[in-house]
């Protein structure tokens, strides 16, 4: 009893702590992320926004000095309802408290998820979003990334209730049946990448029990919402503005070092959640290795980096001709920080890196066919992509393996303590790279 008293006191000074230093990062104009700044991602935030203000909408969204990767609902919902966006700082304070939201829908998503356990336990673990440097960044910098996030929980909440509403001929269940969509839908239109999470919404609605009217409401009511996209991507003749499409050669290259990198990313928010699994990890380790199918898994992955060797040139051009530092997650900064001057040690090291990741991902997901898929898509998605970074992936997977993903999670205070230092020390880590203090 004293031991989960200690682990509570513990718990209530870390939620005190990571809400401390997320208000004192935007009082100190934090730039965790390398997006940051006025001269980051804000230098064609801004100007984005001013067009939509200045402009009647066609001319905003056809204007050759629009530059986003995204669709412009966000630019179009600050022009017409936000009411600080003449004013740079005032903007920034209103995005700022917008993105306080999230770790708040955050917990009643892990609330309605494990609904036995502490609120206390569930109110630390929704605080470990304060922690993420992307979400951060985004969150002062007055960036486009959270909206999607929001968007994301709001759908997953609904999905929730609408699976488990037994009431299939009332009202209340078609409403719900509606923001279903209508938020799912919106996670597209805040953040392409997204996709995935309309169609597991879909996939629920359609296999799941419910009468076949709800199935024919939903389908009618997804391609409703789905219009105006279409004629975006018929305006822009891609899911992008011309100019930006054109400058980053979309759909030109498979970039299949990235599914390498990708299994980096993914494994480094994996690894934590290792001590989720209720079995020790030795034993966790063993069990996988005891099993023939993945022994397949790992010689196609072997295949897949044998390729690289082979017929991928290591430091070769992209086609934006990006800086060798940008993009690629964590490992690939790694390298350069510990191997810039050694190619081939910096290659062994990538490549060693990209197996072990393929293996911790296979562990985390363990038989979960739902989970499989998943990361499928992200994998897939990030052979297209150009360039690969890391804020793709944060803190969205972590999200996701507490809301989405279907794998069972062993949750105690002690786990999530661990969890909590792991990504402070990825936050500190983080501003110690992009404040170049190791040089």
């Amino acid at each position: 009893m004293e031991i989960k008293n200690n682990y509570k006191f513990f718990s209530f000074v870390l939620i005190f702590l990571s809400l401390l230093s997320f208000f004192l990062g935007f009082y100190l104009d934090e730039n965790s992320a390398g997006g940051g700044s006025y001269l980051g991602d804000w230098s064609f935030l801004w100007p984005n926004l001013k067009l939509f203000i200045n402009n009647d909408l066609y001319t905003a969204i056809t204007h050759e000095n629009f530059l986003s990767n995204r669709s412009p609902l966000l630019y179009m919902m600050h022009a017409s309802l936000n009411p600080f966006v003449e004013n740079v700082i005032a903007y920034r304070r209103s995005v700022f408290i917008i993105s306080l939201s999230v770790p708040v829908l955050f917990y009643f998503c892990l609330k309605q998820k494990f609904n036995n356990k502490d609120n206390l336990l569930l109110i630390l673990i929704a605080s470990t979003i304060f922690l993420s440097p992307y979400f951060r960044t985004s969150s002062y910098w007055g960036l486009e990334e959270n909206y999607g996030i929001i968007s994301l929980l709001l759908t997953f909440l609904f999905l929730n209730f609408f699976l488990k509403n037994k009431n299939e001929y009332g009202y209340k269940i078609y409403f719900q049946l509606f923001l279903l969509i209508f938020f799912s839908s919106l996670c597209i239109y805040f953040d392409q990448k997204l996709l995935i999470i309309p169609i597991i919404c879909f996939l629920s609605i359609i296999t799941s029990k419910k009468i076949i009217k709800l199935k024919l409401f939903s389908i009618c009511f997804y391609f409703i919402l789905s219009l105006p996209y279409i004629y975006l991507i018929i305006l822009w003749d891609g899911i992008f503005p011309n100019t930006l499409t054109s400058a980053r050669n979309l759909g030109d290259k498979l970039y299949l070092d990235h599914i390498g990198y990708t299994s980096t990313i993914i494994a480094f928010y994996f690894v934590p959640f290792l001590l989720f699994k209720g079995k020790d990890l030795f034993t966790e380790i063993k069990n996988f290795f005891l099993k023939k199918n993945n022994y397949y898994l790992i010689l196609l992955f072997c295949i897949y980096i044998l390729y690289l060797l082979v017929l991928s040139n290591f430091l070769g051009q992209n086609a934006l001709n990006i800086d060798a530092s940008t993009g690629k997650g964590f490992i690939h900064k790694s390298s350069l920080i510990l191997f810039k001057n050694n190619f081939i040690i910096r290659e062994i090291f990538i490549y060693f890196s990209f197996l072990i990741s393929w293996v911790i991902v296979l562990i985390f997901i363990g038989k979960s066919f739902k989970n499989g898929l998943i990361l499928l898509y992200f994998f897939l998605a990030s052979v297209l992509t150009l360039p690969l970074m890391q804020e793709y992936f944060d803190p969205l997977i972590f999200i996701m393996i507490f809301t989405f993903f279907s794998s069972k999670l062993f949750i105690t205070y002690k786990n999530v303590i661990i969890l909590f230092f792991y990504f402070s020390i990825f936050l500190v880590g983080s501003n110690i790279y992009y404040y170049n203090l190791l040089n």
